[in-house]
């Protein structure tokens, strides 16, 4: 139970998790056009995400190469070059330093030597893009995100790549004082928690009863993802006739079909991506669900910042548009009713966790839902597929994934 949110725990994570595995840090649709920037985190380091004057996104530490100042302190911006307000050193949209002329104040009378220009240039990170996700990860010799995402990428599709997505406004951020892993493995396979923590919505009627988030599937794929996914019989897409063309051109049939079906949709990239399509809603009359990508960001052993993004089919229609906005705040934002109910059930966990008592080896907490559960044989979808939503094969492997990094020894 400790591990939740034990700091000598959280300084290995820092060292063997975060750096060697690939992070999601933002969508291709925030970034509009060349010198447009935003700032983010890798672990704890704070990182420009910029698209280059060649339309190129690249990712750099925030940090200037002369006394290591950050060069981005807005959340957001476009530029057409990175001046450091301490010594003024000045570096291109491509991370390059600028040279004699731009990059640095007075270099001929300070460096009558010469500057390296090559070695003065931002540090890099490898960036690889999917479905318009934007990963970046400083380990040279990990796979590439295709091969660390894996079957995952098949019910990624289903969100972001049904249709041309675009993040609508700025991420919200706030504060909760929880480990990050918590909100994290809840994503990957906590189904399970609906029918008590969410039983609400059965008591306003916004659903026939509080198992609405039993019906369906468990999916466990490798590399510590996982997600669930709610289905319902009607004969009837739940997402708008509008956008069905578009669906169909960029999906496979068999995708297509389980799209049509699709109630609820929740899931988790290793290590803190998180994805939702909540259950849908009736609003003015017509089912609304708003699409929410998450990242649980690690600001200490026991604190995290939320970053939540609401994205939408840039060709939808405009009652879509408004209404699925309107149910993510309603929902999933900030104040969100299910957010109010979540964040106090992790704050509770990560108190317990912190406690004298919490570090005896002889209390250990049960993982075992679903076990001795043969997976489906016949399902569209790749990966460990089980019927129902409850079970925590996914959450085992998430555990697993993490283990291995945090037990690994770095090379020498």
């Amino acid at each position: 139970m400790f591990v939740y949110s034990d700091p000598d725990v959280y300084e290995l994570e820092l060292e063997r998790v975060f750096p060697h595995t690939w992070l999601f840090l933002a969508h291709a649709s925030e970034l509009s056009g060349p010198g447009s920037f935003v700032v983010r985190d890798m672990g704890e380091q704070s990182v420009i995400v910029g698209r280059g004057d060649d339309d190129v996104v690249r990712v750099f530490l925030n940090s200037c190469r002369h006394r290591g100042m950050k060069l981005a302190c807005e959340d957001f911006g476009q530029v057409d070059m990175w001046r450091c307000q301490y010594h003024g050193f000045t570096y291109g949209s491509k991370g390059d330093f600028m040279g004699t002329l731009l990059g640095a104040p007075f270099e001929r009378q300070a460096y009558p030597q010469g500057l390296d220009r090559k070695a003065l240039s931002l540090i890099e990170a490898r960036v690889e893009t999917y479905q318009g996700l934007i990963f970046a990860t400083w380990d040279k010799k990990i796979a590439p995100l295709s091969d660390f995402l894996g079957d995952v990428r098949w019910y990624l599709d289903l969100l972001f790549g049904r249709a041309e997505m675009e993040v609508v406004g700025v991420p919200q951020k706030w504060v909760v004082p929880s480990g990050w892993k918590l909100p994290a493995d809840n994503f990957t396979s906590d189904a399970y928690h609906t029918a008590t923590a969410h039983s609400f919505m059965a008591r306003l009627n916004l659903t026939k009863g509080v198992d609405f988030g039993r019906d369906g599937y468990h999916v466990a794929p490798d590399n510590g993802h996982g997600l669930g996914i709610g289905t319902h019989s009607d004969d009837e897409s739940y997402f708008p006739p509008e956008l069905q063309e578009e669906y169909r051109s960029r999906l496979s049939e068999e995708q297509y079909e389980l799209l049509s079906h699709l109630k609820n949709l929740h899931g988790n990239v290793f290590p803190h991506m998180s994805f939702l399509q909540p259950n849908f809603i009736d609003i003015d009359g017509k089912k609304v669900s708003g699409l929410m990508l998450r990242v649980w960001q690690p600001i200490g052993p026991d604190k995290l910042q939320v970053w939540s993004w609401h994205l939408i089919e840039k060709n939808g229609p405009d009652w879509w548009k408004k209404a699925a906005k309107a149910a993510y705040v309603q929902t999933f934002g900030s104040s969100g009713m299910f957010d109010q109910d979540d964040t106090e059930n992790w704050e509770a966990q990560t108190r317990n966790s912190n406690t004298a008592l919490a570090r005896d080896e002889e209390i250990m907490l049960h993982y075992g839902m679903g076990l001795g559960m043969e997976p489906l044989t016949e399902f569209p979808g790749p990966g460990h597929v089980f019927d129902g939503k409850f079970s925590e094969a996914a959450g085992r492997k998430y555990w697993r994934t993490w283990l291995d990094l945090v037990l690994k020894e770095p090379e020498k």
